[in-house]
């Protein structure tokens, strides 16, 4: 018995080398075939495609299930990958190798977690990288095409959380969730509000998305806990954050409404 334990410890340590090793040297890649073409990105989304490998490592008809369920991860790892392209463009060396850090920690710790609040956590960052990764290239994609990903990020993000809840209807939520952000997206983009921090452009629609979402599953997970029901106590202190949170944003940074002349 304690051979097998020791062997099974072996497996284990030699396993989490593998795949610590593995990923970095995706990011690592990633960041390498960014600096070795640094007029497109496509080179770096090819190595993200790839190292989803997995993906297809299987019988033909588990592909579109394999395929939704890691939705959420190739929307940040290809998010990143734009960010990164386009820190690049804008000659700032540091953000390339920050972001690149963050794609690593991301590929090594926080995608293999499956607990309720890492899985949480894993949706809103891949809805506002995703976000942030879109509207970088609106001056170069159409509408339409913006719109569309947007709804593919929003359900992405939405089946997520969803599955991790063993929703029966999660594919409805999720593609309403969808239409939800991109409508947001399709008002957002004739109306862009940016905020510059550094060479960081955060578009307003990702820091609204991500408050709307917060606020609508404190409203899902009671409902489900409490049997179809909603009961006050849950969602009060999210919705005034929330409400509170929105008001701040619209009125001090996004200059839709002014207050005393400001």
């Amino acid at each position: 018995m304690a051979e097998i334990i020791r062997t099974v410890k072996k497996k284990d340590i030699l396993t989490s080398i593998l795949h610590i090793g593995f990923n970095l040297v995706v990011a690592g890649g990633s960041l390498g075939l960014l600096l070795l073409f640094p007029d497109t990105p496509w080179a770096a989304i090819a190595l993200v495609v790839v190292s989803k490998w997995r993906t297809f490592a299987v019988k033909p008809r588990f592909w579109v299930p394999n395929l939704l369920s890691n939705m959420t991860d190739f929307v940040l790892c290809a998010g990143l990958v734009i960010l990164i392209w386009q820190a690049g463009l804008a000659h700032d060396l540091w953000l390339q190798l920050s972001l690149s850090v963050i794609y690593a920690v991301w590929l090594i710790f926080v995608k293999p977690m499956s607990k309720p609040a890492p899985v949480l956590i894993q949706a809103a960052l891949s809805q506002f990288i995703g976000l942030l990764a879109v509207f970088t290239l609106t001056d170069t994609l159409p509408v339409p095409v913006v719109v569309l990903l947007t709804f593919i990020i929003g359900f992405a993000a939405a089946r997520h959380v969803l599955m991790l809840h063993k929703e029966n209807q999660h594919t409805l939520l999720a593609l309403t969730w969808g239409v939800i952000l991109a409508e947001l997206c399709f008002v957002t983009f004739h109306w862009a509000v940016v905020y510059q921090i550094g060479s960081v452009k955060i578009p307003e629609i990702a820091v609204i998305a991500m408050i709307l979402g917060y606020v609508v599953e404190r409203f899902y997970n009671s409902f489900r806990v409490n049997d179809g029901v909603i009961k006050f106590n849950d969602v009060i202190w999210s919705t005034l954050f929330g409400v509170i949170f929105l008001l701040v944003v619209l009125i001090f940074f996004s200059g839709l409404f002014s207050i005393g002349g400001l």
